[in-house]
């Protein structure tokens, strides 16, 4: 991905196998100034229960 600014970002993924389910980026909207900007923040996270942990974790009762 690049920036504005001419800076660039690259992110490796974990080779874990155990890992089933990740969450690599969280895309969100942020006022600064008064004014709605577009944020990204590289997350790398994972969960080896897949999509099972990834919901517990943002707090959904998974049964």
């Amino acid at each position: 991905m690049d920036c504005v600014t001419g800076a660039a970002w690259t992110f490796q993924p974990p080779a874990d196998p155990d890992v089933r389910a990740v969450a690599i980026a969280e895309l969100y909207r942020h006022t600064t100034n008064g004014r709605q900007v577009w944020k990204l923040r590289a997350v790398g996270q994972g969960w080896a229960d897949g999509l099972d942990g990834l919901a517990r974790a943002h707090g959904v009762n998974v049964t």
